[in-house]
């Protein structure tokens, strides 16, 4: 049933696209283009620039997302839209991209805690189980027993560790249509789009993830022509899940 659905999904991407693969190259193709001259630069610069300019980067690129998405929903909806139009909706979407990724972190924040927290957990675990195999005690049964409770605390942490990814990625997928409802309704706040969003995917987290994951052939023969497919996959994969949104949203109803 969920192959079925993503199927549809597909068809649909590839009916909106039809006569559009052009523009959504030249628009993927634009995209990466900045994306490689920004790590140019970082790649160039002295290390004491590098972490300034990652900063900096990191604040280019939120925008730049959110403005993409703004170009591939524009192109899906057929309206006008050119190579470098992303650029401009970066500029005038900047707070509302940014208000967007802040509030979708807020929603990850206890997930991310607990990873922290768990690696914290494993490292202290792991470090002092290995120390005390090194320091002098009285008794072999002591030593056991200090090992055993450090290990005892690592487990603990890999334990915590498993779950923080799986609640993670759990959350996130929840919270994946953020940015098109932002886009698509104007005067929705951030934080009204970010929680609409976590609604919308109640019960839908599994049929977004087996849509993404029914691009997996076409991601591994991208990588055989050395990532150029990957400018006509990742439009194709960005309509696909637009359709998607459009379905969970009622708009295509």
């Amino acid at each position: 049933m969920d192959s079925m659905y993503s199927a549809n999904f597909r068809k649909q991407a590839r009916e909106k696209l039809a006569g559009k693969w052009g523009k959504a190259v030249l628009i993927t193709l634009a995209f990466i283009s900045i994306s490689i001259v920004l790590s140019f630069i970082e790649q160039r610069l002295p290390k004491s620039l590098m972490l300034i300019f990652s900063i900096v980067e990191l604040i280019i690129e939120i925008p730049l997302s959110y403005g993409l998405i703004v170009s591939f929903l524009k192109l899906y909806n057929g309206e006008e839209v050119s190579a470098y139009d992303f650029t401009s909706s970066a500029i005038a979407n900047f707070s509302r991209a940014w208000g967007v990724f802040f509030r979708t972190l807020l929603k990850l924040l206890l997930p991310i805690c607990l990873l922290i927290v768990s690696i914290v957990l494993i490292g202290m675990g792991v470090g002092f189980a290995s120390a005390s195999q090194l320091l002098s005690t009285d008794s072999a049964q002591t030593l056991s027993s200090v090992a055993g409770s450090f290990s005892f605390i690592a487990l603990l942490g890999v334990i915590g560790y498993i779950a923080s990814i799986i609640w993670l990625i759990i959350k996130s997928y929840s919270l994946q249509l953020a940015q098109y409802i932002a886009i698509e309704n104007e005067s929705m706040s951030c934080a009204d789009a970010v929680q609409k969003s976590q609604d919308l995917m109640i019960g839908k987290k599994w049929r977004l993830f087996c849509l993404q994951f029914s691009f997996i052939g076409w991601a591994i023969l991208a990588t055989f022509t050395l990532g150029i497919g990957y400018l006509w996959l990742f439009p194709y994969m960005q309509m696909a899940i637009i359709a998607f949104y459009k379905f969970v949203s009622g708009a295509n109803q």
